[in-house]
């Protein structure tokens, strides 16, 4: 997380460098302007929530896969579905609850 901020960050500093679209100066304005340090703990807290869930849901569909390759395929694929619903319901909650 902290790695994709910083490429985000570094990013946004080579496009106002090497185009027009704003200049460098105005660029580290608006980024110390728009700078919340909560959102940084925020976003830490919130990848390790979605981090519990994708194990935790994953680990327990292959604990209790039985059967074939294709049972283990359909475990698979069940455990993508609730882990991507579960993150879904978990973004929206934690938003309400951190941001609001």
């Amino acid at each position: 997380v902290i790695f994709s901020m910083s490429v985000g960050l570094v990013g946004g500093y080579g496009l106002a460098y090497f185009t027009d679209v704003i200049t460098v100066a105005d660029y580290l304005i608006g980024i110390q302007y728009a700078f919340v340090p909560f959102y940084v703990t925020y976003s830490l807290i919130k990848s390790l929530v979605f981090a519990f869930i994708i194990s935790s849901v994953a680990s327990y569909y292959g604990y209790y896969a039985y059967g074939g390759a294709l049972d283990v395929g359909k475990a698979s694929t069940n455990a993508v579905v609730n882990s991507s619903i579960l993150i879904l319901l978990f973004n929206l909650m934690l938003t309400q609850l951190m941001l609001n």
